[in-house]
């Protein structure tokens, strides 16, 4: 447990150390050709790890709802729908972030 805090700490320590690092002009003037190079890359990114941790949620509430009915059968019908809308809400995130990426990708 240590170890991931430290691991999160950081992390952050690193993102909030390179958001200066980016956020100052380049020394060529205010071209903004690479800027879209850039949003493309991020939003690669963006959706590979709302999908990896989607998919770890998933993984995770069916591994969950399963050991759940083995322990109790009788309890099937709210286990499963407890499982079917958790599944959509993990889902839907994975849905916002990629509608979220289109428009920002799309529209500039």
């Amino acid at each position: 447990m240590k170890r991931y805090a430290i691991t999160l700490l950081g992390s952050l320590v690193g993102l909030l150390l390179a958001a200066p690092a980016f956020a100052q002009t380049p020394s060529g003037g205010g071209g903004g050709g690479d800027d879209v190079k850039w949003v493309i890359i991020t939003a690669g990114f963006a959706m590979a790890i709302a999908s990896a941790v989607c998919g770890y949620a998933q993984s995770k509430a069916t591994a969950a709802a399963c050991e759940g009915l083995a322990r109790n059968p009788g309890a099937r019908p709210g286990i499963q729908f407890s499982l079917i809308l958790a599944l959509i809400l993990i889902e839907s995130m994975a849905l916002y972030t990629f509608a979220i990426i289109f428009l920002k990708v799309r529209l500039g």
